[in-house]
């Protein structure tokens, strides 16, 4: 029996050990050069005409609506929902009179839309990876990793001209239900990448950022420009001209956390703010002492 005495109290010790090295939780300071020591751009707390002339859209019918993506012929509005599922809104004269339908179901949960060249919808889905949606609805995987690295958390997408798509993956670490822990452990798992259909070929362009977001090409061409998140700033990553290849500090020291950008055609980007900068994580006080 006195052999058991032993047993009992070395067992859960090993267990312990065995569980504190299958936790890959690394958790690491955010570069302090890279976090702004200016106060963030101001904008009001309540902006009395930010919603002048608006009307709400889907009502109790859209769960969690993310990215949108305009079909200008045949008057849709696309969008990807956290059930899984692509809805297409038919817009009429009034909100009350447009029309919400349930379009395809990727089985996963579309972020990033955007609309083809040939009327097909190219998915950046947080689970499936990077997709195309024919107009048919049918469902192809375009890519789902990169340099060996399976996609863990795809989330924006845009496409060129030549019809190569740009498109982020948040992290290749931890998945959309773990995003939390990615920002608590603070290193750098995502990646910004192009796909080309021509080829099939997947390009990591940069590597190293903190929570890549959404994507959107610039009217000249030129240049793609991308959220970072957690660092509350976009970049632009230069694909034609002399910086090729070279990436540049888009504007930075947002009021919040930037999740998706897009290019209105007037001369104008509008970027998503989900939340401020004071919340928790995205203070930089709190970002340096989170270890």
């Amino acid at each position: 029996m006195a052999y058991r005495i032993p047993v009992l109290v070395i067992l859960p010790v090993i267990v312990a050990v065995l569980l504190y090295q299958l936790d890959t939780f690394d958790p690491a300071p955010y570069p302090d050069h890279e976090l702004t020591p200016k106060q963030p751009l101001f904008v009001p707390k309540r902006n009395s005409h930010m919603l002048h002339g608006s009307e709400k859209i889907g009502v109790g019918q859209l769960l969690g609506p993310e990215d949108i993506a305009y079909d200008p012929i045949a008057g849709v509005i696309y969008t990807g929902c956290a059930d899984g599922w692509i809805s297409r809104v038919t817009v009429n004269e009034s909100a009350a009179e447009s029309k919400v339908e349930r379009w395809v179901n990727t089985g996963g949960r579309p972020l990033g839309l955007v609309r083809g060249h040939h009327g097909e919808v190219i998915v950046a889905d947080a689970v499936k990876g990077l997709i195309n949606v024919s107009r048919d609805g049918t469902v192809k995987l375009l890519t789902d990793e990169a340099e060996g690295l399976k996609f863990k958390l795809t989330d924006g997408v845009d496409i060129n001209l030549d019809g190569v798509l740009y498109f982020t993956d948040a992290s290749y670490k931890y998945s959309l239900n773990e995003f939390f822990s990615d920002l608590f452990e603070g290193r750098p798992y995502g990646r910004f990448m192009s796909y080309d259909p021509s080829t099939k070929q997947t390009k990591v362009l940069l590597r190293d950022l903190y929570f890549p977001n959404g994507v959107t090409v610039s009217p000249d061409r030129n240049s793609v420009i991308f959220c970072e998140t957690v660092m509350r700033r976009c970049k632009k990553y230069y694909i034609e001209g002399e910086k090729k290849g070279h990436v540049d500090t888009f504007i930075e020291n947002l009021p919040g956390v930037p999740d998706n950008i897009r290019y209105d055609g007037e001369g104008k980007y509008w970027i998503a703010l989900p939340m401020s900068h004071t919340f928790g994580l995205c203070h930089k006080g709190m970002l340096s002492s989170v270890r």
